[in-house]
Protein backbone atom coordinates (compact mmCIF):
# COMPACT_ATOMS: atom_id res chain seq x y z
CA UNK A 1 0.00 0.00 0.00
CA UNK A 2 1.55 3.28 -0.91
CA UNK A 3 0.78 6.52 1.17
CA UNK A 4 0.97 9.93 0.11
CA UNK A 5 2.91 12.10 2.67
CA UNK A 6 1.78 15.32 2.21
CA UNK A 7 4.45 18.04 2.97
CA UNK A 8 4.41 21.67 4.04
CA UNK A 9 4.48 23.47 0.93
CA UNK A 10 1.65 20.80 -0.90
CA UNK A 11 -1.55 22.10 -1.71
CA UNK A 12 -4.67 19.81 -1.11
CA UNK A 13 -6.58 20.09 -4.28
CA UNK A 14 -9.99 18.46 -3.27
CA UNK A 15 -12.87 20.83 -2.82
CA UNK A 16 -14.77 20.88 0.49
CA UNK A 17 -18.17 20.24 0.10
CA UNK A 18 -19.49 20.01 3.39
CA UNK A 19 -20.13 24.10 3.55
CA UNK A 20 -22.40 24.24 1.00
CA UNK A 21 -24.41 21.17 1.68
CA UNK A 22 -25.20 22.78 4.81
CA UNK A 23 -26.30 25.63 2.92
CA UNK A 24 -28.35 23.30 0.22
CA UNK A 25 -29.81 22.11 3.19
CA UNK A 26 -31.03 24.87 5.17
CA UNK A 27 -33.02 26.23 1.92
CA UNK A 28 -34.11 23.31 1.39
CA UNK A 29 -36.03 23.55 4.82
CA UNK A 30 -37.06 26.82 4.53
CA UNK A 31 -38.52 26.32 1.14
CA UNK A 32 -40.49 23.56 2.70
CA UNK A 33 -41.66 25.77 5.67
CA UNK A 34 -42.65 28.37 3.44
CA UNK A 35 -44.21 27.08 0.38
CA UNK A 36 -47.26 26.12 2.56
CA UNK A 37 -48.02 29.67 3.94
CA UNK A 38 -47.59 31.14 0.11
CA UNK A 39 -49.94 28.24 -1.15
CA UNK A 40 -52.32 29.28 1.78
CA UNK A 41 -52.65 33.00 0.95
CA UNK A 42 -54.04 32.41 -2.31
CA UNK A 43 -56.67 35.24 -4.06
CA UNK A 44 -57.48 38.12 -1.76
CA UNK A 45 -61.32 37.02 -0.81
CA UNK A 46 -63.17 39.27 1.75
CA UNK A 47 -65.87 36.72 2.77
CA UNK A 48 -69.09 37.50 3.94
CA UNK A 49 -69.41 36.70 7.79
CA UNK A 50 -72.16 34.17 9.35
CA UNK A 51 -72.78 33.17 12.56
CA UNK A 52 -73.37 29.90 11.69
CA UNK A 53 -70.33 27.95 9.95
CA UNK A 54 -68.90 24.21 9.98
CA UNK A 55 -64.98 23.69 8.92
CA UNK A 56 -63.89 21.95 6.07
CA UNK A 57 -60.27 21.07 5.87
CA UNK A 58 -58.47 23.34 3.70
CA UNK A 59 -57.49 20.55 1.30
CA UNK A 60 -61.27 19.79 1.20
CA UNK A 61 -62.59 19.58 -2.50
CA UNK A 62 -61.69 22.47 -5.24
CA UNK A 63 -61.97 26.10 -4.76
CA UNK A 64 -64.09 28.75 -7.20
CA UNK A 65 -63.05 32.15 -6.29
CA UNK A 66 -65.65 34.96 -7.03
CA UNK A 67 -63.23 38.74 -6.43
CA UNK A 68 -64.94 41.86 -6.02
CA UNK A 69 -64.36 42.59 -9.54
CA UNK A 70 -66.31 40.10 -10.18
CA UNK A 71 -63.15 37.66 -11.69
CA UNK A 72 -63.76 33.86 -11.28
CA UNK A 73 -60.72 32.02 -10.25
CA UNK A 74 -60.83 27.49 -10.03
CA UNK A 75 -58.23 26.41 -8.15
CA UNK A 76 -56.26 29.62 -8.43
CA UNK A 77 -56.29 29.88 -12.09
CA UNK A 78 -58.41 32.37 -13.79
CA UNK A 79 -61.20 31.07 -15.81
CA UNK A 80 -64.65 32.46 -16.70
CA UNK A 81 -68.19 30.60 -16.40
CA UNK A 82 -68.32 29.16 -19.86
CA UNK A 83 -64.94 26.98 -19.13
CA UNK A 84 -65.57 26.56 -16.05
CA UNK A 85 -67.93 24.24 -16.71
CA UNK A 86 -66.05 21.79 -18.54
CA UNK A 87 -63.42 22.12 -16.16
CA UNK A 88 -65.75 20.83 -13.71
CA UNK A 89 -67.13 18.00 -16.00
CA UNK A 90 -63.78 16.67 -16.44
CA UNK A 91 -62.92 17.07 -12.77
CA UNK A 92 -66.27 15.10 -12.33
CA UNK A 93 -65.23 12.08 -14.35
CA UNK A 94 -62.16 11.54 -12.15
CA UNK A 95 -63.95 12.64 -9.28
CA UNK A 96 -67.94 12.25 -9.00
CA UNK A 97 -68.24 12.67 -5.43
CA UNK A 98 -66.31 15.91 -5.81
CA UNK A 99 -66.87 18.91 -3.16
CA UNK A 100 -66.78 22.92 -4.95
CA UNK A 101 -66.67 25.23 -2.31
CA UNK A 102 -67.46 28.58 -3.37
CA UNK A 103 -65.36 31.85 -1.91
CA UNK A 104 -67.03 34.56 -3.02
CA UNK A 105 -65.84 38.45 -1.59
CA UNK A 106 -68.45 40.01 0.65
CA UNK A 107 -68.55 42.54 -1.89
CA UNK A 108 -68.92 40.57 -5.53
CA UNK A 109 -72.60 40.80 -7.18
CA UNK A 110 -75.08 38.66 -6.05
CA UNK A 111 -75.91 38.09 -9.53
CA UNK A 112 -72.75 36.53 -10.12
CA UNK A 113 -72.56 34.24 -7.78
CA UNK A 114 -75.41 32.63 -8.68
CA UNK A 115 -74.95 31.99 -11.67
CA UNK A 116 -71.64 30.49 -10.66
CA UNK A 117 -73.63 28.64 -8.56
CA UNK A 118 -76.06 27.64 -11.68
CA UNK A 119 -73.40 27.06 -13.69
CA UNK A 120 -71.77 24.48 -10.98
CA UNK A 121 -75.17 22.26 -10.52
CA UNK A 122 -75.44 22.29 -14.55
CA UNK A 123 -72.32 20.76 -14.84
CA UNK A 124 -73.70 17.84 -12.20
CA UNK A 125 -71.67 18.98 -8.84
CA UNK A 126 -73.79 17.14 -6.07
CA UNK A 127 -71.69 18.51 -2.71
CA UNK A 128 -71.42 22.45 -2.72
CA UNK A 129 -70.15 24.47 0.26
CA UNK A 130 -70.11 28.47 0.16
CA UNK A 131 -67.30 29.88 2.47
CA UNK A 132 -67.76 32.71 5.12
CA UNK A 133 -66.09 33.95 8.07
CA UNK A 134 -67.32 33.73 11.63
CA UNK A 135 -69.63 36.28 12.68
CA UNK A 136 -68.39 37.23 16.63
CA UNK A 137 -71.21 38.55 18.42
CA UNK A 138 -69.90 41.14 20.99
CA UNK A 139 -72.34 40.89 23.29
CA UNK A 140 -71.72 37.10 23.79
CA UNK A 141 -67.77 37.93 23.50
CA UNK A 142 -68.06 40.05 26.73
CA UNK A 143 -70.15 36.88 28.90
Amino acid sequence: MAFNVLKKNDLISEINITPFTDVLLVLLIIFMVTTPLMMQAGIPVKLPKSQTMESLSDNAGSTIVITKENRIYFDNIATDRRKLREILKNKLLNDPDLLVVIKADAFAYHEWVVNTLDVVKQAGVKRLAIATELKIDKNSAKK
